[in-house]
């Protein structure tokens, strides 16, 4: 290593002020109404900064030492520093792995090490949190490593591409080319955002310019050093304004109203480029980054990264009720101690002591045990016995996977579809070509019901379906339709033909308060205006629980063996979200004000003047997988409440209006 590479301590300690708002964003601690610091997911981007910084100095001063640069002694430093701690992290959550995840969640959680270790996480998990439905990012044991695949992508082309521009013969024009690439990404990113902040926040490409904002810091200090020196005044005053930028970014920026990343990101890559750039000896916050407590969790701010998320991860999975200060203290000081021991037993040894073959073998046999981990998972069931066994008698049965709940309930419309289309969540906000293209009913004496709307409309097909299954009194068909009824799904609506076909069209979706009465009146005007008649279905309760799980899951969990569950459906009348009854008044006035038929979905779960939602039948089966959404079972129970309920001969008189 070139000598111009020393040991710069205040490095360190900006990593410290990067993982430090990260853990406290991942804790999700209460406060104020919210979370605290809830934009401390931008630590990540700080990471990232740093790491152009350095990444392009180690190249740059190899060029400047040596004329050349080594491809293969590059990777094989960047094997040592990254592989021994993620692979270490993989191996202890495949073990806590067996006993906390369901069948449903163990065939994500081994594809997931492999996008770990194949440095691809920022595509799977595009792809996989992208799902309707997917369950919460906070219960992904390896979420976090999407970042590390930005840096390692970033790794594998950028010191190809400084080959090829030749920084040492031509600074100039390569400096020009580097500043060029960070605006196009910047540009990129800021694009992308705007219409996809998913992708955007997933994509290499839009990441692209926080990493070569420090490559730009890089080539400046070290081809321009003269030009690029600031003066005193700057070294003493854009480290502390850069200070106090990142903390209000981190305390005011929220990820889910700010678009990021782009232009909203700039500040803090800015800032953490300032206290790069000014950092000297005698500079007070170059002084407070080097003090030992900083430079020491710096130190250990990639183990951290690393151990932090799967253990709050397991950490909830693992939780019935939501975490507390003490649940968060425990995951934290298991963080503490998961890295100290991982950075000093396996870090460090394997970075620096570990002979070229010692390294080799142990890579070679610990990503064979994870591949075999994989393996075994996709072709046996030997790795579902964990905590299942204790679960099914607990439950009674199969009712603890709510996403096996959730995917058998798509299972009808799937059957439905034949074998040319494959039926799943995808199929929530959007219709099947199925749905598009077929006609489905087949019973002449029937009324004939098309039941529209989002992923609760496919609940809705599920109960009438299975209640009048054997019946000629009702035969149901299904289209789905994101909850806006956007234009282009009208159209595709409108030319079905179940639609066409259809003697009355049922609305049953989701609805949301802010755009109900604009976009349910408008779809009952359009619908109307093909001569059609309408049924509207109102809204299904919600229930609110106490802890991390589902209202039904949580008792259950809580109580153990002492659980009553006719108790549960009394709770449950409690823990009713209000705010969804408020949105059905308004579907009823809706309706009312139209003369259209109006079904209260709400009296097929809590039954009028009861006090209490089936949450559990009487045979002890589980009627949702969620907050709101029914299983099959659910679905039956509450189609024969909607039959004894008379809805039958209510559709066939509103089939007549």
């Amino acid at each position: 290593m070139s000598k111009s590479m020393r040991y710069r301590p205040e490095i360190d300690g900006i990593r410290t002020l990067a993982i430090v708002p990260v853990v406290i964003y991942h804790l999700k601690i209460p406060f104020a109404g919210g979370y605290l610091l809830p934009g401390g997911f931008l630590g990540v981007d700080v990471f990232l900064v740093i790491s152009g910084f350095l990444i392009t100095q180690v190249i740059l001063n190899e060029l400047q030492d040596t004329g050349s640069f080594s491809i293969k002694n590059f990777y094989t430093r960047r094997a040592r520093r990254i592989f021994p701690a993620l692979i270490l992290m993989i191996l202890a959550s495949m073990s806590a792995a067996f006993f906390l995840l369901s069948p449903t969640e163990l065939p994500r959680f081994s594809l997931s090490a492999l996008a770990a270790i194949g440095f691809v996480s920022n595509v799977f998990w595009f792809f996989s949190l992208g799902e309707y439905g997917a369950q919460s990012g906070l219960l992904q044991p390896f979420l976090h490593t999407w970042s590390l695949a930005i840096e390692e992508q970033f790794y594998l082309i950028f010191p190809l591409l400084l080959l090829l521009i030749k920084p040492t013969r031509r600074p100039a024009l390569a400096f020009i080319i580097v500043i060029a690439l960070t605006l196009g990404s910047l540009a990129a990113a800021e694009i992308t955002t705007s219409f996809n902040q998913q992708l955007s926040f997933f994509s290499p490409v839009s990441r692209a310019w926080e990493l070569l904002a420090g490559s730009i810091m890089a080539f400046a200090l070290t081809f321009f050093p003269k030009v690029a020196q600031p003066g005193p005044r700057m070294v003493w005053l854009l480290p502390k304004i850069a200070l106090f930028v990142l903390a209000v970014c981190m305390f005011t920026i929220d990820l889910a109203q700010w678009h990021h990343p782009g232009v909203i990101t700039l500040p803090v890559v800015l800032a953490t480029c300032a206290i790069i750039w000014c950092a000297r000896p005698q500079e007070t916050v170059t002084q407070l980054l080097s003090t030992r407590p900083f430079v020491f969790i710096g130190c250990l701010s990639y183990s951290i990264y690393l151990w932090h998320f799967a253990i709050f991860a397991f950490g909830r999975l693992s939780s019935v009720e939501k975490p507390g200060a003490l649940d968060m203290l425990a995951w934290v000081s298991l963080t503490v101690a998961f890295s100290i021991a991982g950075y000093y037993l396996v870090e460090q040894r394997f970075r620096f002591a570990a002979s070229a073959r010692a390294f080799g073998l142990a890579l070679t046999g610990s990503l064979a045990v994870i591949v075999a981990f994989v393996v075994i998972e996709s072709t046996t069931d030997l790795l579902d016995k964990g905590r299942i066994g204790d679960l099914a008698v607990l439950y009674g049965g199969e009712f603890y996977d709510n996403e096996a709940l959730r995917n058998q309930s798509w299972g009808i419309l799937d059957r439905l579809a034949g074998e040319g289309e494959s039926i799943g969540a995808w199929n929530a906000h959007e219709p099947s070509e199925n749905e598009r293209t077929r006609l489905w009913f087949d019973k002449p004496e029937a009324t004939k019901v098309l039941i529209i709307g989002n992923s609760h409309s496919k609940d809705m097909f599920n109960a009438l379906y299975l209640a009048y299954e054997n019946s000629d009194a009702l035969q149901v068909a299904r289209f789905g339709m994101a909850t806006q009824f956007p234009q282009e799904q009208r159209e595709q609506l409108f030319t079905a033909p179940n639609f066409q076909n259809a003697d009355v069209i049922m609305i049953s979706t989701r609805y949301r308060a802010q755009s109900v009465e604009r976009l349910l009146s408008s779809m009952i005007r359009d619908i109307k205006a093909q001569g059609k008649p309408v049924a509207i279905v109102g809204s299904t309760p919600e229930f609110a629980s106490p802890g991390t799980l589902p209202f039904y899951d949580w008792y259950i969990r809580r109580q153990g063996k002492k659980t009553d569950l006719k108790t549960v459906n009394v709770l449950a009348y409690g823990s009713a979200v209000s705010r969804v009854s408020q949105i059905d008044r308004t579907v009823q006035q809706i309706a009312d004000r139209n003369a259209l038929t109006y079904l209260s979905r709400r009296t097929l779960v809590c039954p009028a003047g009861s006090k209490s939602c089936t949450l559990s039948t009487s045979q002890n089966e589980k009627t949702m997988y969620d907050q709101s959404h029914w299983t099959l079972e659910g679905a039956l129970f509450f189609g024969r409440r909607a039959a004894e309920a008379g809805w039958s001969d209510r559709l066939r008189a509103a089939a007549r209006l």
